[in-house]
């Protein structure tokens, strides 16, 4: 089609914020089928935020491979607006550009949907681990891949969520997204040999190793694994991670995975995401 016409315009303006997602693959399969026109109509809105509607053309033309995804990343480190679920699918649009970002959304919220039907009102923290645990890690089937450990694929949120396997901070990544949506609060916390969950609601904080299934760890046992790895436990290592210090981490992740499979483009990519970011911490530790 070469153009479209203004009663199709006004039909897409209608539905452009309509976040249901059998709406949003109509429309995403409507814009392709129109091809440049669409791509420019969506410019459009998307720079002149016609009706307030620019951040959902903008999505769109991210869908369609009409925004360049690294240099979001890059604005994205920049911002320093750090939001784990963001950052983590940005960082996969670096590769894995036209992915549709709305299935791994409904992923996450229907594995949350089904920890919600089992939770019961009252039950403890870690009752509400095991609750998450039973969902992710047995009816959904997720899993650590350890036979394939270093494939870059597994530092993908996306790639994750579509293969059920990961490695620990993309299993945990997974973990937190969940527990968030129903409304339980956990954090982040970034061993230096495992990246795991930490719940610090109790009086004594427990951790969740989401690569060996959810197991759930005290103190004590995080420190006699540390020291198997020869590393000797800090008070600063059961601390909860920055956001901005898991998106780095999952970079370095990649950097050596790239390497290892031989890609020098994209190691160099994510190496020069790393060093964004510790440009911004050291301007921002500079301010303070």
């Amino acid at each position: 089609m070469d153009i479209i016409e203004p009663s199709r315009r006004e039909s897409f303006l209608k539905l452009l914020d309509d976040e249901d997602h059998s709406v949003r693959r109509g429309l995403l399969d409507a814009f392709r089928e129109h091809g440049d026109p669409a791509n420019e109509f969506l410019a459009e809105v998307a720079g002149n935020d016609l009706r307030g509607l620019g951040k959902h053309a903008r999505f769109f033309l991210r869908q369609l491979g009409q925004i360049n995804t690294v240099s979001d990343f890059h604005e994205f480190i920049i911002s320093m607006n750090y939001e784990l679920e963001t950052g983590c699918l940005l960082l996969e649009r670096t590769v894995h550009a036209s992915r549709e970002i709305e299935d791994y959304h409904k992923v996450l919220d229907d594995v949350a949907a089904r920890v919600k039907e089992l939770l019961v009102d009252g039950v403890s923290s870690v009752e509400t681990c095991r609750v998450i645990n039973r969902v992710l890690f047995h009816e959904f089937g997720f899993r650590g891949e350890s036979e394939d450990f270093h494939n870059p694929e597994n530092s993908f949120i996306g790639s994750v969520l579509e293969r059920r396997k990961g490695i620990p901070i993309t299993l945990s990544a997974i973990y937190l997204m969940t527990a968030d949506r129903c409304g339980f609060q956990l954090e982040p916390v970034g061993f230096p040999s495992r990246f795991m969950v930490g719940c610090f609601q109790e009086p004594i904080p427990f951790f969740i190793d989401p690569f060996k299934g959810g197991s759930i760890l005290s103190r004590g046992d995080i420190e006699e694994f540390l020291w198997e790895n020869s590393i000797t436990p800090m008070d600063s290592y059961f601390q909860p991670t920055p956001v901005g210090e898991i998106l780095c981490r999952c970079c370095r992740n990649l950097i050596q995975q790239y390497q290892l499979s031989g890609d020098s483009e994209l190691s160099d990519r994510f190496a020069s995401f790393v060093d964004e970011f510790e440009r911004v911490y050291r301007e921002h530790s500079t301010m303070e």
